[in-house]
């Protein structure tokens, strides 16, 4: 008990080392979050040429604020970088497991990455340390996995999960603004949790049952997931019966107890086309069925396909073909603002039109990723002699694109705007052939 109230204390006086594992776009805003606070954190991933950069203050990703905050906190020896695993444990009070765990083969969750670190954390000597998982994870890999190897024999060392709550390009503010969950496996891992992240978060922390935080944050994005494959469907209506999503939406949105969200060209990164998954997958059990859940995933990931439908219908009512045609793809990443690919509805649509079409050109100022397409660097040059130009990512660079001058540069001005940067009236008033998801616009 004293050594637990001599990490109470440390906690409370910043004193604490907080050792993190995995250093991606979840783990390295963590950590640096905790440096800006005051704590000590040492940084740990099992790839080296990304600790290699981060020695270096570069920043592996594009994220807000995180070129300056990177360099303030190595400059102040408060980010520390450590190759080995055991001397980053054994060096730490704290440590935050941020490990990726994506989707495998059969939409099932790959925990390898999380297991591995469990069974390393066993050998080690773990008495008296808090250990958190902030990874996404089925319901119930706490109680059958994390708890049973790490505690076999650390039987004093405390456990909590604390699903992270952040998006790409505001990971810094969100971290520090919005609620957290943390999921306690016993009184005395939570209060401390707890009292850790009180330290960081400005908005209120709820303590829980870990099985009902590890479900909160999975039925955080399915809902968001199942809320946009609404929208989408309703988005194939519109074009049935040939009016404007967005006059819809801004209609249906004026009734206080209705959101309908943005249609698009699918939905990507990290979470949304994963969680749902997640949720589905009990660890210690089989899968879960969900009509409504498994509905929603079909209909998003069916949104690549669609664009590529409005493309081919725009190309055929000026007589052409995919085949016959350049196109040109404004962003690859999976939303504004990122460089972050993961999952993206770009991969998709490139991939398709690469199989139909001879000249495929991609641009993104966030990304060097071009899914198999030819990658340009330069704006204008990707644009000339197009003859259909698709807006995929709502880039900040795109929203203010003059359509006159897009319009010059093309061969066969047709634009499907999947995230409706531009105005659909202003476009048509000046001879560009404008289709986006959920409008036919007048050539329909």
């Amino acid at each position: 008990m004293n050594n637990i109230n001599s990490l109470q204390n440390l906690i409370e006086e910043k004193s604490v080392n907080i050792g993190v594992i995995g250093l991606g776009q979840v783990g390295l805003p963590t950590a640096l979050s905790f440096c800006d606070v005051g704590f000590s954190v040492i940084g740990n991933d099992l790839n080296q040429s990304l600790l290699q950069k981060l020695s270096q203050g570069e920043s592996p990703f594009e994220e807000h604020g995180l070129d300056n905050l990177l360099k303030s906190c190595i400059e102040s020896k408060k980010f520390t970088i450590e190759t080995n695993f055991e001397k980053t444990i054994n060096d730490s009070n704290i440590v935050i497991v941020c490990v990726p765990t994506p989707l495998g083969d059969g939409i099932k969750p790959d925990l390898s990455a999380l297991e591995n670190v469990c069974n390393s954390l066993f050998n080690l000597q773990l008495n008296e340390k808090l250990i958190i998982i902030e990874s996404s994870i089925p319901p119930g890999t706490m109680e059958t996995i994390v708890l049973p190897i790490i505690k076999k024999i650390n039987k004093d060392c405390m456990i909590a999960f604390v699903p992270e709550r952040l998006s790409p390009g505001q990971a810094f503010s969100e971290i520090r603004t919005t609620t957290r969950i943390i999921g306690y496996t016993d009184k005395i891992s939570g209060e401390l949790t707890q009292l850790l992240y009180g330290q960081l978060v400005t908005a209120e922390i709820f303590l829980t049952n870990v099985k009902v935080a590890e479900i909160s944050k999975l039925v955080e994005n399915t809902y968001r997931d199942v809320n946009v494959a609404l929208a989408n469907e309703i988005s194939f209506i519109c074009e049935k019966y040939g009016i404007d999503f967005l006059e819809l939406q801004k209609v249906c949105n004026s009734h206080p107890r209705v959101n309908l969200l943005d249609a698009g060209p699918g939905v990507g990164g990290p979470c949304l086309p994963k969680d749902p998954y997640l949720l589905l997958n009990p660890s210690d059990s089989n899968i879960i069925s969900s009509t409504i859940i498994e509905s929603a995933r079909k209909i998003n990931d069916s949104m690549p396909n669609h664009v590529v439908e409005i493309v081919k219908s725009g190309l055929s009512r000026i007589n052409k073909s995919l085949g016959d045609s350049k196109i040109t793809v404004l962003g690859v990443a999976y939303k504004a603002n990122v460089s972050d690919v993961r999952l993206s509805p770009a991969k998709d649509i490139i991939s398709k039109l690469v199989e139909l079409s001879n000249q495929v050109i991609v641009h993104d100022p966030k990304s060097s990723e071009s899914f198999g397409a030819q990658k340009n660097n330069d704006l204008w040059d990707s644009v000339s002699g197009s003859d259909v130009l698709i807006i995929v990512t709502n880039h900040d660079e795109y929203k203010n694109l003059d359509l006159n001058q897009i319009k010059s540069k093309m061969n066969t001005p047709i634009i499907v705007d999947t995230r409706r940067i531009f105005d659909a009236n202003q476009a048509e008033e000046i001879g560009i052939m404008y289709y986006a998801v959920g409008y036919g616009g007048k050539h329909s």
